[in-house]
């Protein structure tokens, strides 16, 4: 349980974003041009634009060496661009390189970064309530590396390096971001954080503090910290870490997010949630976007017969629409009708949030 004793909504200070809905993108696109992507965004996610990272373009803009900026050479990849290795002799080297204070994304690894801030400050993006950023979280950053002791998730020491380091690289990034928008959302990516519970129980605590500390040293006024995880994550966990923003894969559990007691909590103390009701799969001919509507309709009403003080008004402000996951692996024709599908079952869940009001 937490450690803190003050409860969660005098914790969380997002009450002042309104998502109404806003299809934004979880982060990578099958873009290789940052043009093209930049282009893309401002069509697909005008209201909360995102920074596209674009995996095909150089295998730097992958999720770990993105995050890990000049400590990635310090590594050695042992199973694709998913999990990496620090040798016994470079230890020290990547720890000292982790420490420096400079944290930021380079042009070399994030080049749609880039391309955003610029666009962002040429007023590409007019209708824009909010930017979308993200950055590996610390749990996966630590679970993706091992030494020749083993996992860095086991070690606490190292594990509280990379968090320090995840936390400059978040401010960083949010610096940058707070510096062209009127307001940001900074989303933690951890895509390994379930599993991690799952298989290291006797860590539960540890890990759960060490994400909801870099939360409480990244949040700030204007700014949403959010936490993306598309595996499935017991709600009362997403509780004691506490982000303003949770981003879940709803096109499986939706339903569940609905029925849950915990769930229906973080959305009463002022938790935002951003619904990933869009399978990321190459066909989407099956995806109807009024029976997503329906199912999405259905959560809202059994949340707020719970009588926990939610009703539909206030989850379609407090809500985006994504789809699961990044969509570094699909076509570029499958990534436009994903964004396209996202906008109609947002469309069509607010018309019926408005009849009934």
């Amino acid at each position: 349980m937490s450690s803190f004793p003050f409860p969660i909504s005098e914790r969380r200070s997002a009450a002042w974003f309104c998502g109404a809905g806003a299809v934004t993108g979880v982060g990578s696109l099958p873009f290789v041009d940052p043009a093209r992507a930049i282009d893309f965004v401002a069509r697909r996610a005008p209201e909360v634009p995102f920074w596209p990272q674009l995996r095909r373009l150089s295998p730097r803009e992958a999720m770990i060496p993105q995050a890990l900026g000049p400590a990635f050479k310090h590594v050695v990849a042992v199973r694709g661009e998913y999990a990496f290795h620090v040798p016994a002799d470079r230890v020290d080297r990547f720890v000292t390189s982790l420490a420096r204070e400079d944290a930021r994304l380079e042009t070399t690894n994030a080049a749609g970064f880039y391309a955003f801030i610029d666009a962002f400050g040429r007023g590409a993006f007019p209708h824009a309530r909010a930017a979308k950023g993200q950055t590996m979280g610390p749990v996966t950053a630590s679970c993706a590396l091992e030494t020749d002791g083993g996992p860095l998730v086991e070690n606490a020491e190292l594990r509280g390096v990379l968090a320090d380091h995840v936390v400059r690289m978040a401010n960083w990034q949010a610096d940058a971001l707070l510096r062209v928008a009127p307001s940001a959302v900074l989303v933690l990516d951890e895509a390994y954080l379930a599993v991690a519970l799952r298989t290291r129980p006797a860590l539960r605590a540890v890990l759960v503090d060490l994400l909801r500390s870099v939360v409480l040293r990244v949040r700030r006024p204007s700014l949403l910290v959010g936490l993306h995880c598309c595996d499935e994550l017991p709600f009362a966990v997403v509780n004691e870490i506490a982000p303003d923003m949770l981003s879940f894969d709803a096109h499986h559990g939706g339903a569940a997010f609905g029925a849950d007691a915990e769930a229906r909590r973080f959305v009463a103390d002022g938790g935002h949630v951003a619904w990933g009701w869009v399978p990321t799969r190459d066909d989407l001919s099956s995806v109807d976007a009024a029976a997503v509507a329906d199912r999405w309709w259905c959560v809202a009403r059994r949340m707020s017969e719970a009588g926990e003080g939610i009703d539909a008004d206030r989850i379609f402000c407090r809500s985006l629409v994504t789809a699961t996951c990044g969509l570094a692996g699909s076509s570029e024709a499958t990534c436009e009708r994903s964004f396209e599908l996202a906008h109609e079952i947002s469309r069509q869940f607010g018309e019926r949030v408005e009849q009934q009001s």
